[in-house]
């Protein structure tokens, strides 16, 4: 098959050192790894670590925007102030793509524009920023936002996929979902679990029909396949599975 995405490694240390990345040319790496740890001179040494790697990096940030429905809606903020530094560090590295999450609930008119601009702002650093929903995985919202920002691309994750189908807060047969979003998938995460919790286990140990998803959705689109998996044993299991995967399919 051409136009095989390429395969790398999520090699945040929460589920990989990325100081050992089993020689793996692709690579996600997560904000807050203290490897980096938002300091110049760390950053400058990884760069050089990392030289020849192609790059993407998963925000710190797991639901922007949630402070308001928390209590704290001040610390947005905050919250702003990190993402504007991830896309910064993104520049530094290398890295084209930040991957990054927001709240599960439907975005308020304001919270839609702070998104507007900060899109902007990554695009004006050479930085694309992709959507990724969260392990409580809202179809719906996540449509919606998708219809708010038609250029915005989606990072399908199989396990939070998983878990949206296992508790049913996909809202619709995943098919149907599927065929929703398709066309704005250009960033997978490939893990599978048991459709309850979030357990990033490799792609054959889950409830996950990963296969018939793939099925689904147009793999030319696909610039990268990251394992987001917690042992070099299921990294290379994952791996194995997805370079078969791709020589069967025509």
């Amino acid at each position: 098959m051409k136009n095989i995405p390429k395969i790398g490694l999520k090699a945040d240390p929460a589920y990989f050192d990325w100081h050992n990345p089993l020689n793996y040319d692709v690579l996600e790496l997560g904000s807050k790894d203290p490897g980096l740890g938002f300091k110049i001179m760390k950053i400058i040494d990884s760069k050089k670590i990392l030289e020849g790697k192609e790059l993407s990096i998963h925000s710190q940030l797991s639901r922007i925007f949630s402070c308001k429905e928390k209590g704290f809606p001040e610390f947005n903020e905050a919250e702003i102030g990190v993402l504007k530094a991830e896309i910064i560090l993104c520049k530094i590295l290398g890295a084209k793509e930040l991957i990054f999450h927001m709240k599960v609930e439907k975005l308020g008119k304001d919270e839609e524009k702070i998104l507007g601009k900060m899109l902007k702002f990554a695009k004006k650093n050479g930085v694309e920023m992709i959507f990724e929903s969260n392990s409580k995985f809202a179809g719906l919202n996540t449509l919606d936002v998708l219809s708010r920002f038609p250029k915005l691309k989606y990072n399908l994750d199989l396990g939070h996929l998983n878990t949206g189908i296992g508790s049913n807060d996909i809202g619709m047969p995943v098919d149907e979902f599927i065929s929703k979003i398709k066309n704005r998938i250009a960033y997978i995460h490939a893990h599978n679990n048991n459709g309850q919790k979030d357990e990033h286990k490799s792609l054959d140990e889950g409830t996950l029909d990963w296969k018939h998803v793939l099925d689904m959705i147009d793999i030319k689109k696909i610039r990268k396949i990251i394992m987001e998996v917690r042992t070099p044993e299921a990294a290379e299991k994952t791996k194995k599975l997805l370079e078969e995967y791709f020589k069967r399919r025509k």
